[in-house]
């Protein structure tokens, strides 16, 4: 979605309607939606409810004319209040009628002196208003909460979740991303379905690398005045080696936002690997950081899927996100607080030097090794400069990753947290522990998802597992227990079954 730079996540109007079934109190309904919204309004959560009759719905004329006023107020999604055991089919009705994202919740016994005159039997009456919109072929767009039976304090805190389920749906569905350039040839596994980024609501405006030089080109020929740009970047990594080389870096950033505002863009992803180092004479590591700690993730090597990930983690946290590589296995004796992690569920996370420098402890402007020891390896850095190197800061981190399987989507999504500690090697670099990683990476990873993958930092786990299901992700994988055994995972090897038993 095309955000004001700064903005992470779009902003969300939400509805709420309740409904009664004709043979219970509608003012039993009413009872508990007055609650349910002054404990919202407490909570700083902004309702839309329709006016009249219809707030409570009974009728098929009601749920029409709720349905009606959603769309006409544009409500992004709505939520559905069993308020007591409500009518079925009236409700399966408003969802097929709003033709958005829809919540059921349904209204908890209040205390046992209630039971006798105010029992709603709502928990009844959601196993038959779930089973209505089964019927229809309307599941793909109703979310239903993990414990959808609630009080009202509980209603709040599954409608605060749902608000951020619904900032990825709407971020997601209203994507264009730009694709700079081929695919290099050494990151094969960098590859994309059009058909799977369609599925999922996502457009993208192919282009080419020459594009993106045509503009950087066209911004020397105008003599266009980059230096507020070149300015900001010094203050912000002093470290910066030149002028000339900082002019190349505010032209180039200058560039990628000219075609943000002219295509509408919510991110980018470049070619990076090596003609654009050749052809524009940096790396752009630190331009990518500088506008994803903006609001405009920017993928390495052409990475579609990777940059759609990174979108998701995105609305999902709110924040600042990155991409960095499933790398490198971590050495025992790395540092001796690791004897209380499985070394095993450690990993590497690193990349060139791409990540924003406020995730960094230390961020410094440096060159990249790797392509140095290919494209100047007898000369002093030039071209591979404008990495940011630093170790990330300790933090909460979400991974997350999608791939086209057919012409649909699947994804993983793993938590975890990035330790403070010295990673001990170059580019901007992260010692991560993943619980349950290694049996994650046999089994999930390998020969389904490539080497990248998007970093949120703080836990959006749940939020964007919820959010997959109403994207029609055709498969979500998370990690297992360690007492549950993956498909096709050797249970001989992995100790389930003794000799002895």
């Amino acid at each position: 979605m095309y955000l004001p730079l700064g903005t992470y996540s779009p902003e969300i109007k939400l509805g709420l309607v309740s409904a009664s079934r004709n043979c219970f109190p509608r003012s039993l309904s009413e009872e508990r939606t007055v609650r349910l919204l002054q404990g919202c309004k407490q909570a700083g959560i902004d309702l839309t409810v329709p006016p009249g009759e219809c707030r409570i719905i009974e009728t098929k004329d009601h749920a029409s004319e709720a349905a009606r006023y959603f769309k006409q107020a544009e409500c992004d999604a709505v939520v559905y209040y069993l308020g007591n055991f409500s009518p079925e089919i009236e409700d399966a009705f408003f969802v097929k009628a709003y033709d958005g994202p829809v919540m059921l919740l349904a209204a908890a016994e209040e205390s046992g002196a209630s039971l006798l005159e105010k029992r709603g039997d709502a928990l009844c009456g959601l196993l038959s208003a779930a089973l209505a919109v089964s019927k229809r072929g309307l599941s793909h767009r109703v979310h239903i909460p993990e414990l959808p039976v609630v009080s009202a304090d509980e209603g709040v805190k599954e409608i605060a979740h749902f608000i951020k389920v619904a900032k990825v749906l709407k971020g997601t569905r209203n994507a264009t991303v730009g694709l700079f350039g081929p695919r290099p040839r050494d990151f094969e596994t960098c590859n994309y379905n059009l058909a799977s980024v369609n599925s999922i609501g996502v457009e993208v405006e192919e282009l080419g690398l020459f594009d993106l030089q045509n503009e950087v080109r066209r911004i020397k020929e105008r003599g266009q005045d980059t230096s507020a740009v070149m300015s900001d970047m010094k203050r912000e990594v002093p470290s910066i080696p030149d002028n000339e080389f900082a002019s190349r870096l505010s032209i180039y950033e200058t560039a990628i936002k000219s075609f943000r505002d002219n295509l509408k863009l919510s991110g980018a992803a470049t070619q990076c690997w090596s003609e654009q180092e050749l052809s524009l004479r940096h790396v752009p590591c630190f331009i990518n950081g500088r506008m994803a700690q903006n609001g405009f993730p920017i993928a390495c090597e052409n990475d579609c899927y990777s940059l759609i990930a990174e979108l998701l983690g995105q609305y999902a946290s709110d924040a600042t996100v990155g991409i960095l590589d499933i790398n490198h296995s971590i050495p025992k004796d790395l540092h001796e607080s690791l004897t209380n992690y499985p070394i095993r569920d450690m990993v590497g996370m690193f990349h060139c030097g791409n990540a924003s420098t406020k995730l960094l402890k230390n961020p410094e402007m440096k060159y990249q090794v790797i392509m140095k020891r290919m494209m100047e390896p007898d000369t002093p850095a030039d071209i591979t400069r404008g990495t940011i190197e630093g170790q990330f800061a300790a933090s909460p981190i979400t991974v997350v990753q999608v791939h086209g399987i057919g012409d649909q989507m699947q994804a993983y999504i793993a938590e975890g947290h990035f330790l403070d500690l010295d990673p001990r090697t170059f580019g901007c670099t992260g010692t991560a522990y993943l619980p349950g990683f290694s049996r994650f990476y046999r089994h999930v990873l390998l020969g389904r998802f490539h080497h990248h993958a998007a970093v949120a930092f703080a836990h959006c786990g749940s939020i964007l597992y919820d959010a997959f299901k109403l994207l029609g992700f055709k498969q979500i994988y998370t990690p297992l227990p360690q007492s549950v055994p993956y498909p096709g995972e050797n249970i001989f090897r992995n100790g389930w079954l003794s000799a002895h038993s």
